[in-house]
């Protein structure tokens, strides 16, 4: 495995769980010293880096080649003496989730995404790979999401079947597939409050100590978006592709962040505002305005 010092977060789950709710504090706490990545998303890939076959098998594969790519850059992120920690919003159980769950025709089969993991993936991951596993029951995934779709690309995960079927994978599967026993958290009835706590231990028995009170939840529940990101927004794709906000705008390494569900803008020092893309060596693809 290649030499990395800094302990890796990534944090998984079925929908609604709140990977992107707790990745949307954390990163804030932790600032410049933390180099992190938002869930994959091959709707704001192009050229080379999108998926070859626009179905469900390329997806999962164009996911699985995303965290080969995450993995093979993590040695480059961990060299920065800025950084203490990189954190990820999802890692390979995703893919893996969905093949074993979906009934999708031309789905990639399942132990085919999982010997790819096995072979390509999980041979360059670095040694301090820890995971935390969010679960969340089918009706409270439904209900925390409004029980139906906003856009009809996401119909699916509000399949009931589906979300069941998700969930018996991450109870029941996922957890021999992490690099490391995970942290596994049952957030059905646990506040965003407890779910920070006890990833904040998690973390300090890795010798990482969380700037702060990671318990001090100040970011607004549905916050809005940046006039700043609106432009940039619009001409990536929208709703469609990013989802909503999820943090706030916050410093970050001479520049401005803001997460959203499904990706991150990102305005530098030169007033420029971009996808955020820790795979490239400085996050410049996509360039908007």
């Amino acid at each position: 495995m290649p030499a990395v010092d800094v302990p890796v977060l990534a944090v998984d789950g079925p929908p609604g769980a709140g990977k992107t709710s707790v990745l949307a504090h954390l990163i804030p706490h932790f600032g410049s010293a933390a180099a992190w990545f938002t869930e994959p998303n091959a709707r704001l890939a192009q050229g080379l880096d999108a998926p070859t076959h626009p179905s469900p098998a390329g997806h999962s594969l164009w996911f699985l080649r995303h965290e080969q790519a995450k993995a093979r850059a993590m040695p480059r992120l961990a060299a920065d003496p800025a950084t203490r920690l990189i954190l990820c919003d999802r890692n390979h159980l995703g893919a893996l989730a969905y093949c074993y769950a979906t009934h999708a025709e031309d789905s990639l089969p399942y132990r085919t995404a999982r010997d790819f993991y096995a072979r390509h993936v999980a041979p360059a991951l670095p040694e301090r790979v820890l995971t935390v596993i969010l679960l969340v029951s089918p009706a409270e995934s439904l209900r925390r999401r409004g029980g139906a779709a906003e856009l009809p690309r996401w119909r699916q995960w509000f399949d009931a079947d589906l979300l069941e079927r998700l969930h018996h994978f991450y109870t029941h599967i996922a957890p021999s597939l992490c690099p490391s026993p995970p942290l596994i958290i049952d957030t059905d009835h646990a506040s965003i409050r407890d779910v920070l706590g006890e990833v904040a231990e998690h973390l300090r028995a890795a010798g990482v100590t969380v700037p702060g009170d990671p318990t001090d939840v100040t970011v607004a529940r549905n916050p809005e978006q940046d006039p700043l990101f609106a432009r940039a927004y619009e001409q990536l794709g929208g709703l469609e592709a990013f989802g909503h906000p999820a943090s706030e705008p916050f410093d970050y390494r001479h520049g401005t962040v803001q997460l959203y569900q499904l990706g991150a803008l990102h305005r530098t020092p030169d007033a420029r505002t971009i996808l955020w893309n820790p795979l490239t060596d400085s996050p410049t693809l996509r360039a908007a305005s």
